[in-house]
């Protein structure tokens, strides 16, 4: 062969190298690891009913509510391997450390949102005591082992007349 041949060969393998490199990750994405999250929670029911969008942080509502509600996101192809939901109240009026209230929900439906499209949960009752502070965590698994978490407290105060 002559120099001029092996040059084109060289070329021609290194931009066949440089494609594939490139088509690869057009076909498995530039990240293959998933990542779910819990997008929105409703302190209530969902849209299109009375509920109240809460996010992280510390919130005062002035109604309990009988429900929450949370909706979430997994990466393309995987699938929700768990959700878990639990609360931690105390009471800030009591002096004692050890007063408080916890609660594992156990009974944890889940539906679809036509106008969303999207999949959520709900958990219940809450049951909070006025005045005193809930710290509810949400937590979901996907098939690929990876979780995201959600941690909000609430107070309910009813508004003074």
């Amino acid at each position: 062969m002559e120099k001029g041949e092996v040059l084109i060969l060289a070329i021609q393998f290194g931009a066949l190298i440089v494609a594939v490199l490139l088509l690869s990750n057009f076909a498995y994405g530039s990240n293959a690891s998933s990542t779910p999250s819990i997008t929105t929670v409703y302190w209530g029911s969902p849209p299109p009913g009375t509920g109240v969008s809460i996010g992280t942080g510390t919130h005062t509502e002035s109604t309990n509510s009988s429900v929450i509600s949370a909706f979430y996101s997994l990466a393309a192809g995987t699938h929700i391997v768990s959700f878990s939901a639990s609360r931690l109240c105390s009471n800030p009026q009591s002096n004692a450390t050890s007063q408080g209230d916890e609660l594992d929900y156990t009974y944890i439906p889940r539906y679809y949102d036509t106008a969303k499209g999207a999949y959520y949960f709900t958990f219940g009752p809450t049951g909070q005591p006025t005045g005193w502070s809930c710290v509810y965590t949400i937590t979901i698994t996907d098939s690929l082992a990876q979780s995201a978490s959600w941690i909000t407290t609430i107070v309910v105060e009813p508004k003074a007349a």
